[in-house]
């Protein structure tokens, strides 16, 4: 029974490694050669669509399995049972910042998929959606960031004597 569970366990996780890296694959190839690549785009538009291209799935997605690792490093390490309140308390913040921040990374990643589709979808790539595309990823990313810095400040915090 355990062969079966250990073979079913390592087929799922080359399913979701070949799944992640071929939409890894796709998301750069829809940036590269995304429909409105033909058209010339200057000043203002030009400057955007550079700082669009610098968030990419290249730059999320790791972020997201960094937060979920380290949400399930604390889950399995700490059994809670201390005696220390504080430690305890400490502890299960980390783990909801953690938690809180691969949620928000899953979601920026999301977005930046939505976005490259319908940045594909439309003949003329208006300044106003690719301005919207910046402030929700770019958003989304630095609240990722915000969380993964309380989450590291409560994991410092347990070990400060």
């Amino acid at each position: 029974m355990t062969v079966n569970l250990g073979i079913n366990k390592k087929i799922s996780i080359i399913f979701v490694l070949l799944i992640s890296s071929g939409l890894g694959f796709y998301s750069a190839s829809a940036q590269d050669t995304n429909a409105n690549s033909g058209l010339e785009k200057t000043g203002l538009g030009a400057k955007i669509n550079e700082f669009d291209h610098l968030l990419n799935i290249g730059v999320s997605a790791p972020m997201t399995a960094l937060s979920l690792t380290g949400a399930t490093f604390l889950t399995r390490s700490f059994k809670g049972d201390s005696e220390d309140p504080r430690y305890t308390k400490l502890i299960h913040d980390a783990k909801n910042y953690l938690i809180t921040a691969f949620v928000i990374f899953l979601a920026c990643t999301i977005a930046i998929f939505v976005f490259d589709f319908i940045e594909l979808l439309l003949t003329t790539s208006p300044v106003i959606v690719e301005i919207v595309d910046l402030v929700i990823t770019y958003g989304l990313l630095f609240a990722g960031f915000g969380n993964l810095t309380v989450a590291a400040q409560k994991m410092y915090l347990t070990q400060v004597k």
